[in-house]
């Protein structure tokens, strides 16, 4: 993804570059802010597992943060966070003394910690699914500013088409935005058409479908 400032504007007419520029920006804030939120949330609850620095990095991990947000993330939820309302860490088993010779606690040790491990990251893949929501929430709702900034210039799929592209989200990630984004103005759109002199729904219906009307009875 490019920064806003390298986001394209040569499709819009010079009239709409400005507010193109802004809505890139404001796209652009919004989803920082998302992730720092969910980033957030991560670090606190992932305390008692995980010390702050390495939660962090476990979050750009399971979550698809961008490149260049990474470093806004980080740093605006390292300035913000409260250490001490951090819950405390999670002791993990430890042997002391003549234990640590013995080959079965060992072993055991070992497994404990593994699956105290593989824990934390199941955990995080899920923590992680639910940041990818709230991510995409935050996607059709910028789509949509989008395709009202463009409402006279593009039609709803290519506004969204455009948003989706600057913003490099992935083919999965893009289509959901634009079944949700299309869903979401499908009621306003449709409510338009009907009122337009002229407009029959069922004569319109019947042309689809291919069935002209009868000459007679």
């Amino acid at each position: 993804m490019a920064v806003p400032s390298r986001m394209s504007t040569r499709r819009f007419p010079p009239s709409l570059r400005l507010r193109a520029r802004v809505a890139y920006a404001t796209a652009w804030e919004a989803l920082l802010e998302t992730h720092t939120a969910q980033a957030m949330q991560f670090v606190h609850e992932f305390a008692p597992r995980l010390p702050v620095l390495k939660a962090l990095d476990l979050y750009f991990r399971v979550v698809a943060v961008p490149a260049p947000m990474e470093e806004p993330v980080r740093s605006r939820v390292l300035s913000g966070l409260d250490l001490d309302c951090l819950l405390p860490r999670m002791p993990l088993p430890t042997l002391r003394g003549w234990s640590r010779i013995r080959l079965d606690l060992l072993i055991e040790n070992a497994r404990s910690r593994r699956r105290f491990h593989e824990k934390t990251l199941q955990l995080a893949r899920m923590a992680g699914a639910r940041a990818a929501e709230d991510v995409q929430a935050t996607h059709v709702a910028n789509a949509l500013n989008f395709v009202t900034l463009l409402a006279e210039h593009l039609p709803v799929d290519r506004a969204v088409s455009h948003y989706v592209r600057e913003f490099s989200l992935p083919l999965h990630a893009a289509a959901g935005v634009n079944q949700r984004a299309q869903a979401q103005v499908a009621g306003e759109h449709l409510a338009a058409q009907s009122s337009v002199p002229g407009f029959s729904p069922s004569r319109r219906a019947g042309m689809v479908v291919g069935y002209p009307a009868a000459d007679g009875g």
